[in-house]
């Protein structure tokens, strides 16, 4: 079977809609129309004679012939694109690397290490998203994602960054005038300052067995942790946050742990990227970030 001459616009557009399921995806992926990427697929199977997706109004899914066409041709067009690329493994990695991350890690985990990674990789430029969702990599055409959710595209490759916890902390004016709580039952007579989850408008639990957090236990509510730290700072009451958010003031005795016994289990962080084959610019991210954070034993 002879592939068609045009093969460099419909293929890209075949295979970009396979993965994201979607003509609008693939276009944003692709950098093109969702018409054109629709018209490159009609004309594709046309020239092959055979129906590659089934179609609704929200997204596109392989046939049984186009889940065959793309175990054959995928690793081909793959092998075509890299003997096309006459990059030397010796030279040095450029381009933009998207990255979405959440963003307290993102603010105090990652970004005083961004310089030290441009000044290995001064030719590769970071796109940093900071929202708190759940990104689709492929969808969006995001190169890599940084957070605690587990993702549930089985195409995905997720390595372990270590574990992030949560803190309770007070200021010290707030301890000397509230007392200190030694139980969680202690809390009822409390200030608590909430985080609500500006994504799906839910506020935060502050323990593993807690099911629920109604805003009557509430003294003050802010969806950003940095908003709520300073109301700590000013002596409205307790926070219960990541511990990036709070370690420099535990440092400066700003703010006091409490309740240790009853901090949540730690997290699980990880960085997630579409493939083991990764573009140098890509590569050279995920391996720093990596270095950086060792899972831990």
């Amino acid at each position: 079977m002879s592939l068609p001459t045009d093969v460099y616009r419909l293929i890209p557009a075949f295979l970009a809609s396979a993965d994201a399921q979607s003509f609008s995806a693939a276009a944003r992926q692709l950098g093109i129309s969702a018409a054109a990427v629709s018209k490159n697929v009609r004309v594709l199977e046309t020239r092959l004679n055979m129906r590659l997706f089934a179609r609704n109004t929200h997204f596109v899914v392989l046939t049984e012939e186009g889940r065959q066409f793309r175990q054959r041709i995928a690793p081909v067009w793959q092998a075509l694109n890299q003997a096309l690329d006459n990059r030397s493994p010796y030279e040095e990695p450029s381009g933009l690397v998207r990255v979405s991350v959440i963003p307290g890690f993102g603010r105090h985990r990652l970004m005083p290490l961004i310089p030290v990674f441009q000044q290995r990789f001064p030719q590769v430029r970071i796109d940093l998203e900071m929202e708190p969702r759940l990104v689709n990599l492929i969808a969006e055409n995001i190169d890599v994602a940084i957070g605690q959710r587990t993702a549930t595209d089985s195409r995905l490759i997720g390595r372990e960054l270590g574990s992030a916890s949560s803190n309770m902390a007070a200021s010290p004016n707030y301890l000397a005038r509230f007392g200190i709580p030694q139980t969680l039952g202690d809390l009822a007579s409390h200030r608590r300052l909430l985080h609500r989850n500006p994504g799906n408008g839910k506020l935060l639990c502050w323990w593993d067995d807690e099911t629920s957090v109604s805003e009557e236990q509430a003294a003050f509510i802010s969806t950003s942790p940095d908003t709520l730290v300073d109301a700590a700072l000013c002596d409205m009451g307790i926070v219960c946050l990541a511990d990036w958010y709070l370690e420099e003031h535990f440092r400066n005795e700003r703010l006091i742990p409490i309740l240790k016994p009853f901090w949540p289990r730690p997290r699980s962080m990880h960085i997630w990227y579409p493939s083991a084959d990764l573009p140098p610019r890509v590569r050279a991210w995920v391996d720093f970030v990596l270095a950086q954070f060792p899972p831990q034993a």
